[in-house]
């Protein structure tokens, strides 16, 4: 088998985060699982890594070809303040000219969204209390899935992050992909907290978790 490279990300891995992020989105799933716009997810989950804080993130490249990624930050609310007032506001634009509103998916998870909000009393905060927690986020195709690649590439955002002076870092794993938390706990991550997620099916809407855990050294 060809090796493994982890190596920071490049403006010519983008394209391949975002279809990878595609590709996993629903607990590792395609995203189609909730959703049909790829565009506007993969805007909406990695664009800020990308585009607004790309020097911590980090790929792991077989054989030329990325198969996997870490999307990593420092400042969790600076993450979601960007999404929200930069990013989505352009994107939803974007999706207006494909046609996106016409679909009845789209005002589903709308929906799913305002529900979610309501279930956590209309607020959003780090379930430490840190504040700026750093925080990543690391999706894998399945082929490189049970080979310690997303291992190596939370060891590589550790390194980075603990060179700046951070001793924790966060994640937030969907409370019915299992073998993602099970991933987690046995690299050191405790869980802190789980907020109801509510997501949108073909027949009616499924509840579930975000669970927030994290890692100290």
């Amino acid at each position: 088998m060809a090796e493994t490279v982890i190596r920071p990300y490049e403006l010519r891995d983008r394209a391949a985060v975002r279809r990878i992020c595609c590709e996993t989105a629903d607990a590792g799933n395609p995203v189609e699982g909730f959703f049909h716009d790829r565009e506007l997810i993969s805007d909406l989950v990695t664009r800020y890594y990308t585009d607004f804080e790309p020097q911590h993130s980090f790929v792991a490249v077989r054989d030329g070809r990325v198969i996997g990624y870490l999307n990593g930050g420092l400042d969790a609310y600076r993450a979601l303040r960007v999404t929200v007032w930069r990013i989505m506001p352009a994107a939803l634009m974007r999706g207006l000219g494909r046609g996106m509103f016409c679909r009845r998916e789209t005002w589903r998870l709308l929906w799913s969204c305002l529900r979610t909000l309501w279930a956590r009393g209309l607020r959003w905060s780090s379930a430490s209390g840190t504040g700026a927690a750093p925080h990543l986020h690391i999706n894998l195709l399945p082929e490189a899935r049970g080979a310690q690649i997303g291992r190596l590439l939370i060891e590589r955002f550790v390194e980075r992050v603990s060179a700046l002076g951070c001793r924790m870092v966060e994640i937030s794993v969907r409370g019915d992909n299992t073998a993602a938390l099970r991933f987690f706990k046995q690299l050191g991550f405790v869980e802190l907290a789980r907020r109801k997620l509510i997501l949108p099916t073909p027949v009616g809407y499924r509840v579930t978790y975000a669970v927030t855990c994290a890692k100290q050294w």
